[in-house]
């Protein structure tokens, strides 16, 4: 099987594990949060990655093992055990189990579904565990899941409602006329009414920007007129946060276009700057580049998504490894082919990043590089950008004489007030 066809039923797996880590997290934050492990998944399937003698032909004993029942109780208790440690937990256990979940078929989804609906657990456990068998089902039959599950759409601290608009998005990439009709009758039918104070109803974002997104392709005139139809207000997130990997490569122009016909241009470099994040997962920045030349980024444009894949991009970093001298180099590099005025505030902004994100850099190691950049160039750019994202709230006192050396006494007096 494909890598990519892991994808949405590791994440439903992460996002259990883990329990979302904090509902203030976006479904493009979670998404982006699993690149190591997409790619873990990837090196696997090439066999470069550990444990890849799974991939070899089985014995008997080993297949029929496999096909014993599941304990779901146990798997609960795994899976609470993977939650304490940050959703990650233990590699192997985690693909061992998405294959198991891979290889049931829709009947069996369904049975150890009703099963699972029938076990004495706590209310938590049983959703965690549905949610793992959920991503599956919505890959095998996206229409089924969608009917059966749609009285759930605003529970589970809004796991379901994700899980079911990938498989929104999965319907309509095979029938997209016959998923729209559908998702509209259950518009008409309030089960997409809003329930928040603003007026916003979360669930129906999601499954207009997946569907946005994937009509994109196939009608692009059908994609604008929901778009067009959508509150003025809500139009940029929903296409900034919720379309996710709907957009193919090959529509992206497209995507960008409607981006510029359709909201404010205060909105429009945002929202494009998200979908250059979700390219700076990988090595290097070559998709990143290419994202760019592809929907014929404006220098402004540029700028913003500059920032936007740079953030990322050291998010992805640190998971791994402490950010060095040379990834910060190798940024500074890229970011001055694609956009030469943001280098040194993009430098600056990764330093501060650098301070607070896993793999942390410690703030006088990141001090010591910014003040270094900083002589460098002569751009206070480099301080400011370090000095505004964070790290010096928590080292006033080096963060203030840091901020001594900023050449401009008006950007120097705006940064010495924040720091007091």
């Amino acid at each position: 099987m494909k890598p990519t066809l892991f994808i949405l039923p590791v994440l439903a797996l992460v996002v259990v594990a883990g329990w979302i880590g904090s509902e203030r997290n976006s479904i493009s934050t979670l998404e982006q949060q699993s690149a190591v492990l997409k790619e873990r998944l990837a090196a696997r399937s090439s066999g470069s990655g550990p444990d890849t003698s799974s991939s070899k032909a089985k014995s008997p004993d080993k297949l029929a093992k496999e096909k014993e029942r599941i304990d779901w109780k146990k798997v609960a208790v795994q899976m609470a055990e993977m939650r304490q440690s940050n959703g990650m937990g233990d590699m192997r256990t985690m693909i061992r189990m998405q294959q198991k979940l891979q290889s049931m078929s829709k009947e069996e989804l369904v049975s150890a579904l009703d099963e699972i609906a029938a076990l004495d657990l706590p209310d938590e456990t049983r959703q965690m565990l549905e949610q793992m068998l959920i991503g599956p089902l919505c890959q095998k039959d996206p229409e089924f899941a969608l009917t059966r599950y749609i009285d759930r759409l605003n529970g589970d601290r809004g796991v379901m409602g994700w899980q079911l608009s990938n498989a929104m998005k999965e319907w309509a990439i095979k029938d997209p006329a016959k998923a729209t009709a559908w998702f509209d009758q259950q518009i008409a039918a309030g089960k997409f009414d809003s329930k928040s104070l603003d007026g916003k109803s979360r669930s129906r974002m999601q499954f207009e920007g997946m569907l946005i997104g994937t009509l994109i392709s196939t009608d692009p005139a059908g994609a604008a007129a929901r778009l067009t139809a959508l509150p003025a207000d809500q139009r940029a997130e929903v296409l900034r946060n919720n379309t996710g990997n709907a957009v193919k490569e090959e529509d992206q122009l497209a995507f960008a276009k409607l981006v510029r016909a359709q909201l404010p241009e205060g909105e429009q470099a945002r929202t494009l700057a998200q979908q250059a994040s979700q390219n700076a997962y990988g090595e290097g920045y070559t998709k990143v580049t290419e994202y760019l030349d592809r929907i014929e980024a404006t220098p402004a444009e540029r700028a913003v998504c500059v920032s936007e894949a740079a953030d990322s991009k050291i998010q992805q970093l640190s998971q791994n490894k402490k950010i060095t001298r040379d990834d910060i180099d190798a940024l500074r590099e890229w970011a001055t082919t694609q956009a030469p005025g943001t280098t040194d505030k993009v430098t600056g902004t990764a330093l501060g990043r650098s301070t607070e994100v896993n793999k942390k850099l410690e703030f006088s190691e990141a001090a010591e590089l910014a003040t270094q950049y900083h002589e460098a160039s002569g751009n206070d750019d480099v301080l400011v950008g370090f000095l505004s994202n964070g790290p010096g709230y928590h080292h006033k006192e080096e963060a203030r004489i840091l901020a001594g050396k900023i050449t401009d006494p008006k950007r120097r007096d705006e940064i010495l007030n924040e720091l007091k």
